[in-house]
């Protein structure tokens, strides 16, 4: 199934409903989903684009429009007095919310306090098809790998309370980066080299306001160390999430607004690139259809959006999906 990155962010969150344990009973646990829908993107940066970006370089891309659909997955195996250690693995709603569809394996351990610990290893979440020389005009772009390695620790519910801390650390590594070739000189090519590792923070408080009804704002910085001084950059931006949940009827409504600044002037385009990236997400959750606990109806509506200064790098993305997910 081919994801884009943040198409899938709201369902994410959809875990707030969950119940506070690690699990409600000891051995195996799971869930499967099956989802179906629609996403329109528009950037010169995605590989679902024409290949050919005609000029002028400088302009926003064509929208195309995907079907997605497929399976996702995950499986728990926990035990421990108070059923507090747990091993896990699969596509799980955690790895959704990091913007694509990846294998998480790791490590749960809930302290009696009430804080659980989760460290976790994602070998697949940075892979995607990029284009080699995103920048070429007017002939066919070719694709590469991008690939790497990522790693996640997360603390939530510290000391019984709303609080919670989210680190994550990936390597990123283009398979044949070609930014500028044949168009600018090496020292260039190289101020525009894509490699490089990324550290991610994000606090969030969850609040209740009544029975079932609550706000969780988070804040969030994330440093981009690339090789190309005009490719590495800081973000940091603001979410708020509200929370509803009324018998078989779970809401999330979800909305960001980041701010990214660029380290050095980009080569391309003579100016120093700064975006701003927003967006809202609903996700709704329809419990015990057919009458069975454990099976549920779900379903996304989105937008993101990326604003940037440099228009080639403007983006929007749209997306609905459909879908049943079965716990066991």
């Amino acid at each position: 199934m081919k994801m884009k990155h943040h198409v899938l962010t709201g369902l994410a969150l959809l875990p707030m409903f969950a119940h506070a344990g690690l699990a409600d009973r000891g051995g195996l646990s799971g869930e499967i989903s099956l989802i179906g829908g629609v996403v329109s993107t528009d950037s010169n940066l995605s590989t679902s684009s024409d290949p050919i970006k005609n000029s002028p370089l400088n302009s926003s891309g064509n929208s195309e429009t995907d079907s997605i659909f497929g399976p996702l997955g995950s499986v728990a195996f926990t035990w421990g007095e108070g059923l507090n250690h747990q091993i896990f693995a699969g596509t799980t709603r955690e790895d959704i919310a990091v913007g694509t569809i990846a294998l998480e394996i790791g490590y749960k351990h809930e302290l009696a306090s009430g804080t659980q610990i989760t460290a976790a290893y994602l070998p697949t979440v940075v892979s995607e098809e990029v284009w080699a020389n995103p920048y070429l005009t007017d002939s066919a772009r070719s694709e590469t790998d991008k690939s790497g390695n990522a790693y996640r620790l997360q603390v939530n519910r510290i000391g019984g309370s709303p609080l919670s801390l989210d680190f994550a650390y990936a390597q990123t590594e283009i398979d044949n980066e070609q930014s500028g070739a044949n168009s600018f000189s090496l020292s260039e090519q190289n101020q525009l080299a894509r490699d490089g590792d990324t550290f991610y923070t994000k606090a969030s408080y969850r609040q209740f306001l009544g029975r079932g009804l609550g706000i969780a704002p988070a804040v969030v910085y994330l440093n981009h160390d690339a090789d190309g001084d005009a490719m590495s950059y800081q973000s940091i931006g603001g979410e708020l999430s509200y929370f509803s949940f009324a018998g078989r009827n779970k809401i999330v409504l979800t909305a960001k607004y980041h701010v990214r600044d660029y380290d050095a002037m980009n080569p391309v385009f003579n100016t120093t690139r700064e975006d701003k990236d927003y967006g809202a997400f609903l996700a709704y959750e329809y419990g015990e259809i057919f009458g069975m606990e454990s099976l549920s109806f779900i379903s996304l509506a989105g937008y993101n959006n990326t604003d940037s200064n440099i228009d080639f790098y403007n983006t929007s993305q749209y997306l609905f999906s459909l879908g049943v997910s079965y716990k066991f």
